[in-house]
């Protein structure tokens, strides 16, 4: 068969069509095409988690329980905020207008359902709550006896003024008068105003000083 002369320039002619064409499409036809890179996943944020502080007998007084408005609670069948439980809000609805004009029959049963001094347990023994009239609750506790070893008086006082201010938060009354008891002899009383707690920086209240501004006795 005779030799094609001119079959090599064809084909040499379409390799240089296709390297044009492949020239066009990636820019050099010695060059891969780069693959791109997968774009950095966006971490989820994290969580702030934010530390309660511990309560302690150092700083005991300082926080206290938030209060019920009982006025809103008069008022509404639900808690206003959204916040409050559903069921212990519509026990205070029920009491409100009771609570209001001071019937003491009404304050116990708010006391006993709400434990206003539950969180008291882990500091004082025994604790006990009394109503005594539509502006006074009075209320007593044991001390307990590693508590009286270091500091009895600030102890005693700490102690006192938390629970002043979680029967204020409770109810609509005006004086509370704490008693302290150790081995059943009364070491302490005082007895709190409101007003005398109003607009009071707790953070940096001296518990000892505050209750013998309010005519804290000791006999320790």
């Amino acid at each position: 068969m005779a030799e094609n002369k001119n079959s090599l320039p064809v084909e040499s002619e379409i390799a240089k069509q296709l390297r044009k064409i492949a020239g066009d499409l990636w820019g050099k036809t010695d060059t891969a095409p780069v693959a791109a890179e997968p774009k950095p996943k966006k971490e989820k944020p994290k969580k702030v988690v934010v530390d309660q502080p511990v309560i302690g007998i150092g700083n005991l007084w300082k926080t206290a329980d938030e209060t019920i408005d009982w006025t809103d609670a008069l008022s509404h069948s639900r808690p206003s905020d959204g916040l409050a439980d559903a069921r212990l809000w519509r026990f205070f609805h029920e009491k409100a207008a009771a609570v209001l004009a001071g019937d003491l029959k009404a304050y116990a049963e708010v006391l006993k359902i709400s434990n206003p001094l539950g969180e008291l347990t882990e500091f004082a023994d025994d604790i006990r709550i009394q109503p005594v009239g539509a502006e006074r609750l009075e209320s007593r506790f044991t001390a307990k006896a590693e508590y009286l070893e270091k500091k009895p008086r600030a102890y005693c006082a700490a102690v006192s003024i938390r629970i002043a201010r979680d029967l204020f938060a409770c109810l609509p009354v005006e004086e509370v008068a704490v008693q302290a008891l150790s081995d059943g002899k009364e070491i302490m009383n005082v007895t709190y105003r409101r007003d005398q707690l109003l607009h009071r920086n707790f953070s940096f209240l001296d518990p000892e000083a505050f209750a013998e501004e309010c005519g804290a006795e000791y006999s320790i």
